[in-house]
């Protein structure tokens, strides 16, 4: 996908879903306000517009990352899932000059996403480490966090899964370990 596609998508985004959650949010607020609303009613409508605004914030974090295409939207896309996530993990992130083609770059986009919403959901992490390294002729993804571990038989989930397929479609090699005192992904990219 070109740039300019992809910046024909986030205005999409933007003009469409984007303002139609928007409206949403505000239609649910004009009911909160009604002073006849039933108290129960105006508990679901709380919890109800919550979640729109989560997804508001999720499309908004979207047509960021369709936007924006340079070393520094890896690290800008990561640090505002740890924000919205509320999470007091420590974010480290060191990444070498890399020439990746733009769907290798989206592709560990997205992986990270899945990787950082996992730990942070799952493992109690307070540290997670992202680094790119260049050798002569690969490049070495690693994703480490401090968390509890998880069981490698038990982590064929969908997330993990979609990794999968992603370091497939970039012709990448992924390994994973996991103990008492954390998870490492290694995503092997060749150039």
């Amino acid at each position: 996908m070109t740039q300019s596609e992809r910046v024909k998508i986030a205005q999409e985004l933007h003009d469409g879903i984007a303002q139609d959650l928007v409206a949403l949010s505000y239609s649910l607020d004009l009911l909160l306000a009604e002073s006849d609303t039933p108290v129960q009613t105006r508990i679901e409508l709380r919890k109800i517009i919550f979640e729109v605004s989560a997804m508001i914030e999720s499309v908004r974090s979207e047509i960021f990352n369709l936007r924006a295409r340079n070393p520094a939207a890896l690290e800008n896309s990561l640090r505002a899932l740890l924000a919205e996530s509320n999470s007091s993990a420590e974010l480290r992130i060191n990444l070498e000059e890399t020439a990746f083609s733009e769907n290798v770059e989206e592709q560990l986009l997205a992986i990270s996403r899945e990787l950082l919403r996992n730990s942070l959901k799952h493992s109690g992490a307070s540290v997670i480490e992202i680094s790119i390294k260049k050798s002569q002729n690969a490049s070495t993804y690693s994703f480490n966090d401090n968390g509890s571990g998880m069981h490698l038989s038990n982590s064929e989930g969908y997330g993990i899964r979609g990794v999968k397929e992603r370091c497939l479609s970039i012709e990448s090699e992924l390994s994973v370990s996991s103990d008492e005192f954390g998870t490492r992904y290694l995503i092997s990219i060749p150039l």
